[in-house]
């Protein structure tokens, strides 16, 4: 293993020295051989042959025996910064065609109220068709089972055609309650979509009268 710490005003020439004695001990095969340049726990600057996974996140240099430097690899911390600030960019853009979009689409307060009125009236008149035909097939369950229990009651078997009938109902009972859920859901949803907007336009208002 070879390791040496080095003062970095010195790094280079001695990068050189001890590389070119290594070579000569070493022989011609030595000539490829790349080493890791970094700085350790304390600071210090160290040029080895492999590299502590300590020291890879606080970037790091790979050279060559000349004291070429072959690849320079940034800091973990530099990476993140940068993800950062990329992640940073694209909220600033974001909330810029938001807001480009809410001064387009409305003059007032009154518009987004209205256009929020609206779209939850839209998803409710979807609720209360869906809720009919729930109770319609409710009602058809009954009557089923009223009819089945009849005939059990008789002492005549139930058959297989009204079983999968009752069953049948009950499975779309299933799905049109499922649907109201999600109706509700996206009624709760767009209630706050508009809320959101109603904050962020009222704040753009007043952003731009204070610069009038």
């Amino acid at each position: 293993m070879f390791l040496v710490r080095l003062s970095k005003s010195r790094l280079h020439l001695a990068s050189a020295l001890l590389l070119g004695c290594a070579l000569l001990s070493a022989g011609a095969n030595a000539a490829d051989k790349l080493l890791f340049r970094y700085l350790d726990d304390n600071g210090q600057l160290v040029l080895n042959d492999t590299l502590p996974p300590s020291a890879a996140g606080r970037g790091y240099e790979i050279i060559r025996a000349d004291g070429t430097v072959v690849k320079t690899v940034s800091p973990a911390i530099a990476s993140e910064a940068a993800a950062e600030a990329e992640r940073l960019s694209k909220e600033a853009e974001r909330r810029q065609a938001w807001d480009e979009s809410l001064l387009l689409r409305y003059s007032d307060v009154a518009d987004i109220q209205d256009a929020k009125k609206r779209a939850l009236g839209d998803i409710q008149v979807r609720i209360s068709i869906l809720r009919g035909n729930l109770n319609y097939l409710k009602t058809q369950v009954e009557r089923e089972e009223f009819r089945a229990a009849e005939a059990d009651r008789q002492g005549m078997e139930v058959s297989a055609e009204q079983k999968d009938a009752i069953r049948t109902l009950k499975w779309q009972i299933g799905d049109v309650e499922e649907l109201i859920e999600v109706r509700r859901r996206e009624k709760a949803e767009t209630a706050a979509r508009y809320d959101r907007d109603l904050q962020r336009f009222a704040t753009l208002l007043n952003q731009i009268g204070s610069r009038r």
